[in-house]
C-alpha cells in the first residue's frame, strides 16, 4: 500500500510539472504576441514617447480613433483600451505602460458614468488578458486584491500557472496556440488598438434622460496619481450615449463632456457605442480639443 502511494504521488508531481510546463509554453506564446491588447503593448508597439494614450473600454475602444486624430492634428497617440472593463482595468493597464517604459503627455481615460459611480470595484470580465504577466507584482498585486474568495485563479497563477490556463481555457490556452502560429495577429483592433462597430438599424428611439457624475470609484484618483508621478495629464473623457446628457460638477479634473455631441441615431451602433459614422465625427471633434489642449499645456 505504501508502495502504491509513493508510486501515486511521484506520478501527480510528474503531472503537475508537465501540466504546469504546458501552461507556462502558452502564457509565453501570448506573452510574445500582439493577439490581446497587453501583449500588443509588450510585443509589438516599439514607440516609447506619445503625445496621448486612450484607456478605458469598448466606449473609448470604438469612440476615438487615433490614427484619424494623428492625422488631423499631427500627434503621436495609440488607443489601449480594451472591451469589458472598467476603471480599475484601466489603472492596471496604465501601470502595464509605465512599466514598459513609456512616457505620454496626456492620458485619456473613457470612462462609463455608472463605472464611475462604482465604490466597490470588482474583477472585469477581460482582465485575465494581463495573466501573461502576472509574475509583474503590480499584475499580481491587483488580482490578489480584486479577485473575490479564497480561490483566486488568476493571482495563484504566479505559482501555479496551470490553474488560470484550466480556468480561462478558451481565452487564454486555444488563443495561446494562435499566438504561436501568428504571433502579429491582433485580436480586433488596428496597428494603433483602435476598433469600430458597424451600422446597426435596430436601434429603438428613447426619451431623452439627464444623469449626474458621481465620483465615486477609488481608481480614478489611482490614475490620476500615477499620471502625476510620470508627469503626464490626465483628460477624464465621457463619450456621447444617445438621448442622454451627463451633467458634471467635480472640477478637479480635465473632463471633455461629449454625452449629447450626437443626437442622430444613425451614428450609434447601440445606446452607448458609437458605429463607425460617429466615431469619425467624434474623433474629429475630441481632436480639436486634444489639440488646443497641447497648445495651450505641452
Amino acid at each position: 500500500m505504501k508502495k502504491f502511494l509513493l508510486k501515486i504521488a511521484q506520478y501527480g508531481f510528474i503531472a503537475l510539472l508537465l501540466f504546469n510546463a504546458i501552461a507556462w509554453c502558452n502564457l509565453y506564446f501570448l506573452r510574445n504576441s500582439s493577439f490581446y491588447k497587453p501583449q500588443f503593448l509588450y510585443h509589438e508597439v516599439k514607440e516609447t514617447n506619445f503625445d496621448y494614450i486612450v484607456i478605458g473600454s469598448s466606449i473609448g475602444l470604438t469612440g476615438l480613433n487615433t490614427i484619424q486624430m494623428d492625422s488631423l492634428i499631427g500627434t503621436k497617440g495609440i488607443n489601449l483600451c480594451i472591451d469589458d472593463t472598467g476603471i480599475s482595468s484601466n489603472y492596471l493597464m496604465l501601470q502595464h505602460f509605465y512599466n514598459q517604459k513609456k512616457q505620454a503627455k496626456y492620458c485619456v481615460l473613457a470612462m462609463n458614468h455608472w463605472d464611475l459611480a462604482t465604490k466597490k470595484p470588482e474583477l472585469s470580465t477581460n482582465d485575465y488578458r494581463f495573466l501573461p504577466f502576472v509574475s509583474e507584482d503590480f499584475v499580481y498585486d491587483y488580482y490578489s486584491k480584486l479577485e473575490s474568495g479564497y480561490f483566486k485563479p488568476l493571482a495563484f497563477s504566479k505559482y501555479l500557472p496551470m490553474i488560470g490556463v484550466a480556468y480561462y481555457n478558451s481565452e487564454i490556452f486555444y488563443p495561446s496556440l494562435v499566438a504561436k502560429m501568428k504571433p502579429n495577429k491582433r485580436n480586433r483592433f488596428d496597428e494603433k488598438g483602435n476598433y469600430s462597430y458597424p451600422v446597426n438599424a435596430g436601434l429603438k428611439e428613447i426619451p431623452f434622460k439627464t444623469t449626474t457624475l458621481k465620483w465615486n470609484n477609488p481608481y480614478v484618483d489611482k490614475i490620476k496619481e500615477l499620471c502625476d508621478a510620470h508627469n503626464t495629464k490626465l483628460i477624464i473623457y465621457q463619450a456621447p450615449i444617445y438621448k442622454t446628457k451627463v451633467v458634471n460638477s467635480n472640477t478637479a479634473f480635465t473632463f471633455v463632456n461629449h454625452s449629447d455631441l450626437l443626437n442622430n441615431k444613425n451614428d450609434f451602433y447601440n445606446a452607448i457605442h458609437v458605429n463607425k459614422f460617429g466615431r469619425k465625427k467624434v474623433s474629429a471633434e475630441f481632436a480639436v480639443v486634444l489639440q488646443n489642449l497641447l497648445k495651450t499645456n505641452p
